[in-house]
């Protein structure tokens, strides 16, 4: 199966693209320096002054300008420092952003307790990237002695629960397996079932929906049925743009 049954990659561009969890509103001037001269130094030195002074938003926009380049040279090292500052002020992005370079050791000295604390800290924030990570680390046992299968299901439910798609398919394998939860085939199919329709890579989607209708070659054909008139309330509630129903 071409779907990674292990989620966990988080690349630090991938983690600037991935969809931003809403924070507080940025200072006023931190926000318009960010946003100004892309690339002049004038900008740079405006922003550290303003996160010096404790401006989360500058913290982060500092430590994002450093990690990728902008307005300097690039200085994984200082990036990190500014997440730091950031994370520790409450920002959820730059928690998530300092739980991979601790994960990956990049700018930071390679630890996986520190990201397993600083993805828990976003997750626990409402940030749904962070929740599949930290589910993925529970699964896998990254950071703690052993696997903890209950946390994994939490995490991982959390996320899928939020749309994540991804996670609404390795929630979909956990019951269908009995990992982390009880062996529930017909909400295993219907969290597949979801997940298909989430997933944007067609090839993915099909390889999904040829897991969901193994599932459903499992259960008798009255469970079956009924699984399937849930599906469209299941769909409306976890399904970003459901389909349009026909009348």
């Amino acid at each position: 199966m071409r779907i990674a049954v292990l989620l966990f990659h988080l690349s630090i561009p991938a983690l600037l693209c991935a969809q931003e969890t809403p924070a507080r509103p940025p200072p006023p001037d931190a926000e318009q320096t960010a946003a100004s001269t892309p690339g002049s130094q004038r900008n740079l030195a405006r922003l550290e002054v303003l996160a010096n002074l404790g401006e989360v938003e500058a913290q982060y926009q500092l430590g994002r300008s450093y990690l990728i380049g902008k307005g300097t040279e690039k200085d994984t090292r200082k990036a990190g420092f500014w997440f730091n500052k950031a994370a520790r002020n409450g920002h959820v992005i730059s928690q998530r952003i300092l739980a991979t370079m601790y994960y990956s050791g990049i700018g930071l000295r390679k630890a996986p307790a520190h990201a397993l604390k600083w993805f828990r800290k976003a997750a626990e924030n409402g940030d749904t990237v962070a929740q599949t990570a930290l589910a993925d680390m529970y699964y896998r046992g990254i950071g703690m002695h052993r696997p903890n299968m209950k946390l994994a299901w939490r995490w991982m439910m959390a996320a899928a629960e939020n749309g994540d798609a991804m996670a609404q398919y390795r929630v979909g394998l956990m019951f269908r397996d009995g990992r982390g939860t009880r062996t529930n085939l017909s909400r295993a199919f219907l969290w597949l079932h979801v997940a298909a329709l989430n997933i944007p890579d067609p090839e993915q989607r099909l390889e999904i929906i040829a897991a969901r209708d193994e599932v459903g070659k499992h259960m008798s054909k009255r469970q079956l049925s009924a699984t399937k008139e849930r599906s469209s309330q299941f769909t409306r509630k976890y399904v970003k743009n459901p389909p349009i129903e026909q009348s």
